[in-house]
């Protein structure tokens, strides 16, 4: 064929188009994305799952910790009362000022204003600013302030400055009883005295303050828990009779310019402190402006050699162990004695004397003669079973358990010297405690201090009750040894012991200091007196102690015996006791009550054992009316029924409880209201009932 042109092969089929390399690239990229993003997902859901769930607790604490600051407020401390619910100590409200660095610009000026309003110091003044700098959430500006500077604190309404209410103890009688009851410091911790001593029942659970900030640090509120009240606790103490004993005290320590005093007074029959008194004394409100040396508890604390006031001791010894009678005559070699080549002298010098006089004209010659018949082993035993050399157990801070040697260490001195208080160290409260086991019997009776304590509801958690440690001397020892003390105040040195109506049993006390030189000082004595009343039914065992009376007349029976005649009178008459001449009293309310007083009770045989009360198997079965009679006449009849008489008001009975009439039985409490007469006219007539 012409120009036909050749024939093409018939094309092969064509091969797949394959994507350009940037295309597959890209595609291997989004892949490889996708995995990254869907590891980094289940990384984050991984992460989240260990900080939400298995570190939820780590991180909240660490979130709390840089957010949140807990403040720790003192919890609202329990009471301290004396025996009759009367307050010694109570905690109060106080503000507390507080203040939030983060919010507060001007450091320094608010620390000028705040300085200002708290009469804060210049020093004061610069250590607060610095606090307002500092990079915190909460710091303290002051705490526990007076009303009156809180007031003017508020008045200024500083930014970042806020209030938060604590409490602080308070003393309301101020000095009275201060060494008993102690302090408390800013943060409401007992720091002495039972305040100390019972710290972990009457402080209570804290409360707690929490604040928050934002992420900024910026305070945005607060939240709080609140604080568990302490318990309270109800001492042995009557605040009156502390009061009468710090009283003429005060007035001995400030007449006779004596260094110091302690007045103790207990219950023989209970071991019961119903007065302990010391000077030089300080106001717990303010503890922190008196010499830490006026805190010290000299009764507990104060060891010292105690002088012929020992000798009722040895007295209780030589009269146990049958090696003298009252009435045998004792060779006082004219008022001189050697004994291992020491030439003791007596104040008075006596030839012979009897017994009983050796202890009424207090006679140290005539008590060596004695000691040397009981014998070192003997007078050491009794001295111990006394209590003295140990503590009394009485639960104060602080307390001395005196000084006595060990037998194997007496020099061929110490049994005369101690026969009549030398070479011994003592507390207060141990020759107190010692003579209570003369009046009441025999036994020695543990001292108490606290009577009991109560939770929040008035309920008693626990309760004290009187604990004989052990007899001492048998009771017709100690009724011979009372009558022997009897005669001390009604013709020996005690004289200005006495106590009008009542007969009074003790013994005087002067014990030369040791001076600079470890000699005995001719000038520096200690003047003591200690005794009981009445002495034949003892509700009082009274210790007076004045450490260096100064003037002219200053031994015991001169500065020491007055004052305890004073406090025995005002104590008898707070407690109500009938004289020991109230015979013709209950005559007075008719036959049917004639007779004497019950006489004295003595404690159980049983150490272990309550101290029983006093009873009255023959007394009647109903209430007398006694109203229109006078304290003293209707007293005298409550007692001679076995009665515990309490006092209200004053002049003659207006009301009574139990009711005339009613069933009685003995221990049961007699209250009388007394009043005046017209009180006393609008009462129902005797025997008509109230």
């Amino acid at each position: 064929m012409r120009g036909s042109a050749p024939e093409r092969p018939a094309p092969e089929a064509a091969a797949p188009a394959q994507r350009p390399p940037v295309e597959r690239q890209l595609q291997l990229r989004f892949m490889l994305l996708a995995l990254l993003l869907g590891l980094w997902g289940v990384f984050i859901a991984l992460r989240l799952f260990q900080i939400q769930v298995l570190e939820h607790n780590a991180y909240e604490i660490r979130a709390a910790r840089q957010s949140e600051r807990t403040v720790n407020l003192a919890p609202r401390r329990g009471a301290i009362l004396d025996r009759n619910g009367r307050q010694l100590a109570v905690s109060v409200d106080a503000e507390s000022i507080h203040a939030e660095p983060q919010s507060i610009r001007d450091a320094d000026g608010e620390a000028t204003v705040l300085a200002r309003a708290l009469s804060l110091s210049a020093s004061e003044r610069h250590e607060l600013a610095a606090q307002l700098r500092r990079d915190r959430a909460f710091v303290w500006v002051r705490r526990k302030v007076d009303p009156g500077q809180a007031l003017a604190v508020r008045a200024l309404e500083l930014d970042g400055v806020g209030f938060l209410t604590e409490n602080r103890r308070y003393y309301p009688k101020r000095e009275l009883a201060a060494h008993v009851i102690g302090y408390a410091g800013t943060d409401n911790t007992g720091m002495w005295g039972i305040e100390y001593a019972l710290d972990d029942v009457i402080r209570g659970r804290a409360a707690k303050v929490v604040v928050r900030t934002d992420a900024r640090r910026r305070p945005v509120g607060h939240t709080e828990k609140p604080s568990t009240d302490g318990h309270t606790v109800v001492l042995t103490l009557d605040e009156a009779i502390q009061y009468a004993a710090e009283r003429e005290l005060e007035q001995a320590v400030r007449e006779t310019r004596s260094v110091g005093g302690v007045v103790v007074v207990l219950a023989p029959r209970t071991g019961e402190i119903l007065a302990l008194a010391n000077r030089p004394t300080f106001n717990p409100n303010v503890f922190g402006t008196y010499d830490p040396s006026q805190w010290r508890n000299r009764a507990v604390a104060d060891s010292y050699e105690p002088g012929s006031i020992f000798k009722i001791i040895t007295a209780a010894a030589a009269l146990q162990e049958h090696v003298v009678t009252p009435d045998e005559v004792i060779d006082c070699g004219g008022g001189s004695i050697e004994v291992a080549g020491q030439r003791i002298n007596d104040l008075s010098p006596h030839d012979k004397l009897r017994f009983r006089d050796v202890i009424a004209k207090s006679s140290d010659v005539g008590v060596i003669r004695v000691a040397q018949r009981l014998g070192r082993e003997n007078l050491e035993r009794y001295v111990r079973a006394f209590g003295f050399g140990a503590p009394t157990g009485v639960g104060l801070p602080g307390e001395s358990g005196g000084l006595l040697r060990p037998l194997s260490k007496w020099s061929p001195l110490s049994l005369a010297s101690i026969s009549f208080g030398q070479e011994i160290g003592i507390t207060a409260l141990q020759m107190a405690a010692a003579v209570g086991a003369v009046a009441n019997g025999g036994y020695l009776m543990k001292p108490l201090i606290v009577r009991q304590i109560e939770d929040g509801a008035g309920n008693v958690v626990r309760a004290f009750k009187p604990i004989a440690v052990r007899r001492v001397v048998e009771p017709e020892t100690a009724d011979v040894l009372t009558e022997i003390l009897t005669g001390v105040v009604r013709y020996g040195t005690g004289q200005r012991a006495a106590v009008p109506g009542y007969v009074v049993a003790g013994k005087t006390g002067t014990a030369q200091k040791i001076d600079n030189t470890g000699r005995y000082s001719q000038d520096d004595h200690v003047a003591s007196f200690v005794g009981f009343v009445p002495a034949k039914r003892p509700e009082l065992v009274i210790l007076v102690s004045l450490d260096t009376p100064r003037g002219p007349n200053n031994q015991g029976g001169e500065v020491a015996a007055p004052v305890f005649a004073r406090v025995a009178q005002a104590a008898l008459r707070r407690l109500a006791v009938p004289p020991d001449d109230a015979g013709h009293l209950i005559r007075v309310a008719g036959s049917a009550y004639e007779g004497a007083l019950p006489a004295a009770y003595h404690p159980a045989t049983d150490a272990s054992a309550p101290v029983p009360q006093a009873s009255s198997a023959d007394a009647p079965a109903t209430m007398p009316d006694l109203r229109g009679l006078s304290a003293r006449e209707a007293s005298a009849i409550a007692a001679h029924l076995g009665l515990v008489v309490a006092l209200t008001g004053s002049g003659r009975v207006a009301a009574q409880n139990p009711a005339p009439g009613a069933a009685i039985e003995p221990g049961v409490t007699c209250t009388l209201a007394l009043g005046r007469s017209a009180q006393i006219a609008a009462a129902p007539p005797r025997g008509e009932g109230t």
